[in-house]
C-alpha cells in the first residue's frame, strides 16, 4: 500500500515538474529573441492551461499536505508579468454606444477578405452585416487586415467606396498581396477625420509579405499618428486544423503533418520578431501620440507582444475581462489581435464583439485623449 502511495505521489510530483518547466520557460519570453530560440516560444501559446495547472497542483497538494504547493505557488509568482499580459481582471460591463467628447473608438478587425472570394461562405451576405456592424459601432477610425476590394481597368474599388459612404471619407490602403487580376488584399485605415500624412514599411519577407503603415489624423487641431499592421502569419491550411484537431483529442497525425505543422510556427516565430523589431522602432520615432491595431499573430505571452507593446497600454488589459480570445478556431488561449495605446489615452472602454463574419472577432475600444 505504501508503495503505490509513493508511485502516486511521486508521479504527481514529475508532473508538477513539467508542467512548472514550461511555466519558467513562458516567463522568459520577453527576453528570448525568437528569430533564433523560436522553439522557446511554444509554451506560450497555451499559457492560461499552463497556468490554470499550476493553480490545481497548489490546491492538491494543500489537500494533500505536501510543501511542494509551496514551490508552484512560488513559481507561480515568478511569472506575474505573463500573468498580467494574459489575463485582464476588470469588472465586466456592457459597451456604451454613448462616446464621450475628446475620444477616438478604435475598431480592430482581420476581415478575412469579407469573404467575398470564397461563394461557399456567401461573401455578400457577410460584408452587408459586416457594413452594418461598423455602422452601429460608429467607430472613428477603421483598422482592417486581410481587407479585400475588387479591381477594373477604372481603379473602382466597391467596398472601399461602401465604407466611404458610410462615414468614413479618409482612407489609407497598401496592398500585401498579389491578386487575381481582379482584386488586391492588404492593410487599410479608414477614418472620419483628414489624413495629413502617410506611409508604408515593408517587411521584405516575401513577394506576399505584410507592411507596418501608418496615418496621422487631425482631430480638434490635435493630430495623433495610427499604426496598423498584420505580423506574418503561421499559413494554415484545412489539413493543418485537422491535425491539430487530431492532437486535441489525442489522436496521431502523421511525423510527416506534425513535422509541417512545426516548420510553419518557426517560420512565422523568426519572421515575426524581426518584424516587431521594425514596428517597436518606428513606434518610438513617433512625434505624435500614438496607438497600434493589428493583427500580430502571436500570443500576449511572446516576445513579439512585450517588444511591440513597450511602453504602450494594451486596451483589452485595461478594460476587458479574463482572456479575450480574439481568434475563432484552434484554441481558446488565442488573443491575438490588438489594440495598444500610448499612455496620453485613457482607455475608458474595450469591447471584443462575438460575430461569426470572419475567422478573427473585432476589437474595440475607446481612448480618450
Amino acid at each position: 500500500m505504501a508503495g503505490k502511495k509513493n508511485f502516486f505521489k511521486g508521479t504527481l510530483i514529475l508532473l508538477n515538474i513539467g508542467i512548472i518547466i514550461l511555466y519558467l520557460i513562458t516567463c522568459l519570453s520577453p527576453f528570448v529573441n525568437t528569430s533564433e530560440d523560436w522553439y522557446l516560444a511554444f509554451p506560450g501559446l497555451i499559457f492560461p492551461l499552463i497556468f490554470f495547472a499550476l493553480a490545481f497542483f497548489i490546491i492538491l497538494w494543500l489537500i494533500l499536505k505536501s510543501k511542494w504547493w509551496i514551490v508552484s505557488l512560488i513559481v507561480l509568482l515568478l511569472g506575474f508579468q505573463q500573468i498580467f499580459s494574459a489575463f485582464a481582471f476588470n469588472i465586466p460591463k456592457e459597451f456604451s454606444s454613448l462616446k464621450k467628447p475628446t475620444t477616438l473608438r478604435i475598431l480592430q478587425w482581420n476581415v478575412e477578405g469579407f469573404h467575398e472570394y470564397e461563394d461557399a461562405h456567401g461573401g455578400e451576405m457577410d460584408f452587408a452585416k459586416m457594413m452594418d456592424l461598423i455602422k452601429n459601432q460608429d467607430p472613428d477610425v477603421l483598422c482592417f487586415e486581410e481587407y479585400f476590394d475588387h479591381i477594373n481597368e477604372y481603379n473602382f474599388r466597391p467596398n472601399a467606396n461602401s465604407i466611404i459612404n458610410i462615414g468614413y471619407p479618409y482612407h489609407y490602403f497598401v496592398a500585401s498581396e498579389y491578386g487575381k487580376n481582379d482584386y488586391e488584399s492588404g492593410i487599410a485605415i479608414f477614418s472620419k477625420y483628414p489624413m495629413i500624412d502617410s506611409a508604408n514599411y515593408s517587411f521584405n519577407e516575401n513577394v506576399k509579405g505584410e507592411h507596418l503603415l501608418y496615418a496621422d489624423i487631425k482631430v480638434n487641431e490635435k493630430t495623433f499618428r495610427v499604426f496598423a499592421t498584420h505580423l506574418q502569419s503561421v499559413h494554415f491550411e484545412g489539413k493543418d486544423y485537422a491535425n491539430l484537431s487530431r492532437i486535441a483529442k489525442a489522436r496521431k497525425p502523421s511525423f510527416r503533418d506534425s513535422r509541417d505543422i512545426i516548420s510553419k510556427l518557426k517560420r512565422g516565430y523568426i519572421s515575426r520578431y524581426k518584424q516587431a523589431t521594425l514596428v517597436s522602432e518606428k513606434i518610438k520615432e513617433s512625434p505624435y501620440p500614438s496607438f497600434i491595431c493589428g493583427d500580430f499573430n502571436d500570443v500576449p505571452n511572446s516576445s513579439t507582444y512585450f517588444k511591440i507593446k513597450g511602453n504602450f497600454q494594451d486596451a483589452f488589459l485595461q478594460k476587458g475581462f479574463f482572456i479575450g480570445r480574439t481568434f475563432r478556431y484552434i484554441s481558446p488561449t488565442l488573443r491575438i489581435d490588438y489594440i495598444l495605446a500610448d499612455k496620453q489615452f485613457n482607455v475608458t472602454q474595450f469591447q471584443r464583439i462575438k460575430v461569426p463574419y470572419s475567422d478573427h472577432y473585432p476589437v474595440e475600444a475607446d481612448l480618450a485623449y
